[in-house]
């Protein structure tokens, strides 16, 4: 303890980079000074503290609570600073500071602005002080938000790099190396892979040679910057978001998607096998996701759903057989988008004006550095095995998109081939019903986890319902991600986006794609088309008009059996005010193929697609 006359001081010093700068001198200038400066005072030095490169924002500065620790114990009576703001610069906070040095008996006393607590003038210059110091802080802060502000605007995001970008220029864009990692992260979880399922997938491929945790896929999937947006200052009180402000390497609907798909929360369901219906299945009575559960009787082993709420069960290989004809529709749309509709548009992607050969230059280049650092003794054994495998991945990366982009420059489709493809599919379902057949065969032969990829990338929700023993779908609803994908790439790329205003005599909607043509256009898709199936098919055109109300389109058949494969909306001087669509269409004759054995697969045919809906006909 001390003599009550005794004045013994904490020295308390702190610097910045920018304050040396700004007033001249270092730390231990500063010391000096305030050693002179309490002996002139007659103050007994106790201790000296200094806090290097902290702002006086942080309470938490170790020297600063030194002191608040001795002030407590008795060490010292009086806190000497260079400055008030080097004390604190906040209001809120010098009241509390000089409340407590009154409470302990204690002072405070600054060299440079005599601001201290001695005396009643001392404290309403402290007060000043810190006010004008405050206004300072908030002045400058307020200048900083709106350079900011337009700097991420502008695409100068201040975070480090984030995996699937790159800086060029200082910008944040997507890298051609990386970004397919991202994109596979959220196809993965919106195809119903847990966190953990991912990681464990990724670190099975060596992506990136690294290891990969649950919590880094989930921050991947809770990241704003994957779909363009920043959220700038997330532990502040008051983050501000920035929309737009980066290329995306997902659209919003597919990120929203994947958040939605959280508050499923799939933890009810047990990681003792492969669901097929993971968060899809809605409950019609109260709304509820269905949890998933198993069992195991005689060695085998049963997967089934249950509505925690209505205490409802519902056997997995049941909903299968009930869902089938939905299901195959769904995987016919797949095949078309995995063969023809992606590798069309990835040939049309910027990504194929990148210089890979440029990039592998650079990598070469690279690795002669590094090996010469190690050779001369710069760089250790284990840093320089690293940087090898480092750079032999980027090169094997590299050279593999160089391949694929080959492959998409040598692609000739054109957008007339795109639906082809589609016209095709149809008409072999129709000529041929087997294949219909043989698509189901392979569907139920399929393992669980392509099933569930396939379920979990395109269905959002199915809701369903059970009469005692039977179970009823209610209704039926795509991801919207699917849904907009569609749309984006159609306005982009033309890719074939069918809308279904009518239906045939089966109740099976029936395609007809988005803008019109010219009546020679649609002649000479319908030859171009005939050229494709060839001789063994036959295929008639018509040109019609349709009634009033769109209710009704009716051609004279040139055959016993004919079925509609296609419409197409014809521009036409007349098609005005009356309401009427001039339409070309393009059907099938299927009377040589009314064999017993055709019947049948046909009548099967009708039975599955009349089950099936279609959620593109409310787009």
């Amino acid at each position: 303890m001390y003599d009550e006359k005794e004045k013994i001081a904490d020295i308390y010093v702190r610097v910045s980079t920018l304050d040396q700068a700004r007033e001249g001198f270092s730390i231990d200038e500063h010391k000096e000074r305030l050693i002179e400066y309490c002996k002139f005072k007659g103050y007994k030095i106790h201790q000296i503290y200094i806090d290097a490169g902290i702002s006086a924002k942080d309470d938490n500065r170790e020297g600063y609570q030194n002191i608040i620790k001795d002030i407590k114990n008795g060490d010292a009576n009086v806190i000497v600073a260079f400055k008030l703001d080097r004390l604190t610069r906040s209001v809120y906070d010098i009241e509390k500071l000089m409340n407590f040095v009154n409470e302990y008996e204690a002072d405070i006393d600054c060299m440079a602005d005599e601001s201290n607590t001695t005396t009643s003038n001392g404290r309403m210059v402290m007060r000043i002080m810190t006010s004008v110091s405050q206004n300072e802080i908030e002045r400058t802060s307020e200048r900083t938000k709106v350079g900011m502000a337009g700097a991420i605007k502008a695409g100068h995001i201040p975070c480090r790099t984030t995996l699937g970008y790159k800086r060029d220029n200082k910008l944040l864009v997507p890298d051609p190396l990386t970004k397919d990692i991202i994109v596979r992260v959220f196809d993965l979880y919106l195809e119903g892979k847990s966190h953990q399922t991912i990681a464990n997938i990724y670190n099975k491929e060596n992506v990136l040679n690294k290891h990969w945790y649950d919590s880094t896929i989930q921050k991947i999937l809770s990241n704003e910057l994957y779909k363009g947006d920043y959220l700038h200052g997330k532990r502040t009180k008051h983050p501000t978001y920035y929309e737009n402000v980066v290329e995306p390497l997902v659209s919003k609907e597919t990120w929203e998607n994947c958040q939605y798909q959280k508050l499923r929360n799939a933890r009810h369901y047990e990681r003792t096998g492969t669901y097929l219906f993971t968060n899809k299945l809605k409950c019609s009575k109260c709304g509820c996701f269905l949890g998933g559960h198993s069992s195991i009787k005689k060695g085998k082993k049963y997967f089934y759903y249950k509505c925690t709420k209505c205490k409802t069960y519902y056997n997995e290989e049941q909903l299968e057989k009930l869902l089938l004809s939905t299901i195959i529709d769904i995987s016919l749309q797949d095949d078309l988008l995995n063969d023809y509709y992606t590798p069309f548009i990835k040939s049309k992607l910027n990504e194929k004006e990148e210089d890979y050969d440029n990039q592998i230059n650079e990598l070469e280049k690279q690795l002669d550095r590094i090996k010469a650092a190690y050779i001369k003794g710069i760089m250790k054994i284990e840093d320089f095995e690293k940087e090898i495998k480092d750079i032999e991945f980027k090169k094997e990366m590299y050279e593999k998109k160089k391949e694929e982009q080959k492959q998409y420059d040598n692609l000739n489709f054109t957008l007339d081939d795109l639906l082809i493809f589609e016209d095709k599919q149809q008409i072999d379902i129709f000529s041929k019903p087997e294949t219909l057949i043989i698509k189901t065969d392979r569907w139920l032969k399929s393992d669980k986890e392509e099933k569930q990829r396939l379920i979990g990338k395109y269905i959002d929700y199915i809701e369903i319902k059970k009469n005692n023993k039977d179970i009823e779908m209610i209704d039926f609803k795509f991801r919207t991600s699917y849904i907009q994908e569609k749309i984006d790439n159609h306005k982009n790329y033309n890719i074939p986006l069918n809308w279904h205003v009518f239906i045939d005599d089966f109740g099976i909607p029936i395609s007809m794609n988005f803008g019109e043509r010219t009546i020679n256009q649609a002649r000479k898709y319908f030859d171009k088309l005939c050229k494709f199936v060839g001789n063994d098919y036959k295929l008639n055109y018509h040109e019609i008009r349709t009634d009033d109300d769109l209710n009704d389109i009716s051609f004279k058949s040139e055959s016993g059996l004919e079925r509609v494969i296609r419409l197409i909306c014809l521009k036409h001087e007349k098609f005005d005010k009356d309401k009427n669509l001039f339409l070309g269409v393009i059907s099938l004759d299927l009377s040589n193929i009314k064999t017993s054995k055709g019947e049948q697969f046909y009548k099967l045919l009708l039975d599955k697609i009349k089950e099936s809906e279609n959620e593109l006909c409310n787009i």
